[in-house]
């Protein structure tokens, strides 16, 4: 198993604003002035594609700090909220918080069983923002997702995805895009076509899916953020490998930008209902 600390990032050098390091993900910059903005409208997108509603029970996968939560709490009005994270210091920080509504936060990997308390029940619905391409497996990763939601329950993760002419790109670019893939953590047997994809969430007894390109909104919105965020910054927390590690990713996306050859995708459905209510 890769070690948690492969995934941390310093959300402090990410945003100028101290309330949203807890933020960590490529955001959605449609609309989007800066980062703790663009942040909560990905998140935002997950609960639409799934209409979230007052009363359901949620599960999130790979949570982060649990930026979310206030979101799902204050918008949605969710009864519960019950979460999994692979990095030890997310679920000690999240566990020292007040969420009125949050229940279970439980360390471990979205590709592995689920282990109680989270195994002991069902959800109306999961989600997993910006997080799907570090799983060991696509395959493992919605045979996890399967087992947490109750019979016609709904989910949205966003994820990568090989662009349907992938095989058209030259040689020297589909092998540039894996070895980035490699160099961020990123298993070659989680980003799979739209075919695959949509195979493999059969299989799981996941259905109606749909998938939803945001690449426009998302690859260079977040490189062109931390191009600006470089100004920001002075010389020393430049020179950081936390610096280095956000400065490389904000490359690969303006590459990514430029050759799309991967889309980032948002990915939504259900799963199927129980026999009794099929009839």
């Amino acid at each position: 198993m890769p070690n948690p600390k492969n995934f941390n990032i310093n959300g402090h050098l990410l945003t100028n604003h101290a309330e949203d390091w807890r933020w960590n993900n490529l955001g959605y910059w449609a609309k989007a002035t800066d980062y703790g903005q663009a942040c909560q409208e990905l998140a935002l997108l997950h609960a639409q594609a799934v209409n979230l509603q007052s009363g359901q029970d949620l599960l999130e996968l790979a949570c982060g700090y649990g930026a979310a939560f206030e979101l799902w709490q204050r918008q949605f009005k969710v009864n519960k909220i019950d979460a999994l994270e692979y990095r030890p210091q997310c679920v000690t920080d999240i566990k020292q918080q007040a969420w009125p509504t949050v229940d279970q936060v439980v360390q471990g990997r979205f590709d592995s069983p689920l282990k109680p308390p989270l195994s002991n029940q069902q959800y109306d619905v999961v989600l997993c923002v910006d997080a799907a391409y570090h799983a060991q497996s696509l395959n493992q990763f919605l045979a996890v997702l399967s087992s947490a939601l109750k019979p016609s329950g709904h989910f949205a993760f966003s994820t990568l995805m090989l662009a349907d002419d992938y095989a058209q790109y030259s040689l020297g670019q589909r092998a540039f895009a894996q070895s980035l893939l490699r160099m961020a953590h990123v298993s070659q047997t989680s980003v799979l076509s739209a075919e695959q994809m949509s195979n493999l969430a059969q299989q799981q007894q996941l259905q109606n899916l749909l998938i939803k390109p945001l690449n426009q909104h998302v690859f260079l919105g977040f490189a062109n953020w931390i191009e600006y965020r470089a100004s920001q910054l002075s010389l020393k927390d430049k020179l950081t490998a936390d610096w280095q590690k956000i400065s490389l990713t904000a490359q690969w996306c303006r590459w990514l930008a430029n050759n799309p050859l991967l889309e980032y995708v948002l990915i939504s459905g259900q799963k199927a209902p129980s026999p009794c209510e099929r009839e």
